[in-house]
């Protein structure tokens, strides 16, 4: 049975920031949404940095103003007839001390799932964004299989997202254990391969990413992502067919837009062609595939994502 999201849209640089609004002024505005479906898009993904609402001592309460907030943007995707996928984004706290963490993450999942149980399968739990740092793979995979045994008390059939450590790299998928005969979950990997193509000139990365790369299409090229993608499907088909999603891909601004829109068509397409569901990273920042500046989508980014959009 496949899945019913195929192409969505990263939200991204809003709520998983410190607080929305802190990084370029970004906040999610209701109409996006709209704009989004009208365009193709079928599913949104919500990054959200739930630690910076939730008390760091027990009972780790989280504070209601998040929930107003997501609630209100749910609300928002099901009115667009969207699906919604929420998930922890930059939970910083645990990639570096997991032990120390893990009750108030799971904590932070009971809550979640309490309060959205009796909310349509249109919305989509994702347990943690880019595990990495100390959060290596055997306590992931102990913290994963806890968490989901809490969101299935409240939520036996809602989809739940979940990826592989090492920010979700797919080549990381072997070292992932999901539960067995749950039909719910869904496998997510990151892609932005090559790094220094899509990561170039982009501030917040740790090495110096020289600007002026550029993604041709060679053969070459687009048989590194074909042979990268078919790991993923071999992984997928050896565990029972377990549904696969790439919740990130995408090239940052410095490179030039021809080879942007020339990778971003290809990945896509590359991705559909093998039955992957996907999520461009990201709306309306720094990857952006919209100018909320100009109130207007950039339009090689968007006809490279869904070339069937209608403007």
């Amino acid at each position: 049975m496949k899945i019913p999201i195929r192409r969505g849209i990263n939200f991204g640089d809003a709520l998983e920031a410190p607080f929305e609004g802190a990084w370029g002024g970004h906040i999610i505005k209701d109409e996006y949404f709209k704009l989004v479906k009208d365009v193709g898009f079928d599913h949104v993904r919500l990054p959200i940095k739930w630690s910076v609402y939730t008390k760091k001592d027990s009972p780790y309460d989280i504070e209601k103003k998040i929930f107003d907030r997501v609630d209100h943007l749910i609300e928002q995707a099901f009115n667009n007839g969207l699906y919604i996928i929420i998930n922890i984004h930059h939970y910083d706290e645990i990639m570096q001390d997991p032990l120390k963490e893990k009750d108030r993450f799971l904590s932070i999942w009971k809550q979640i799932s309490e309060h959205y149980k009796n909310y349509p399968e249109n919305l989509y739990f994702e347990l943690l964004n880019e595990p990495t740092y100390n959060l290596v793979s055997d306590l992931w995979n102990q913290f994963l299989k806890e968490a989901i045994e809490i969101i299935r008390e409240t939520n036996p059939d809602r989809k739940i997202v979940v990826g592989p450590d090492n920010w979700n790299s797919l080549y990381n998928l072997d070292r992932l254990i999901i539960p067995e005969n749950d039909k719910n979950i869904i496998v997510t990997f990151h892609y932005y391969n090559p790094f220094n193509f899509t990561h170039q000139g982009a501030g917040w990365v740790k090495i110096n990413l020289p600007v002026g790369v550029k993604w041709l299409g060679t053969d070459e090229e687009k048989q590194m992502i074909e042979k990268e993608l078919d790991m993923a499907v071999k992984w997928s088909k050896e565990h029972g067919n377990i549904h696969l999603y790439m919740g990130e891909f995408g090239a940052y601004s410095k490179a030039d837009m021809e080879s942007r829109a020339r990778w971003t068509d290809f990945v896509a397409r590359s991705a559909e062609k093998r039955g992957i569901a996907w999520a461009y990273w990201e709306f309306f920042s720094g990857f952006g595939v919209y100018d909320p500046e100009k109130d207007e989508w950039r339009i090689p980014l968007l006809k490279a994502l869904i070339p069937e959009a209608n403007l």
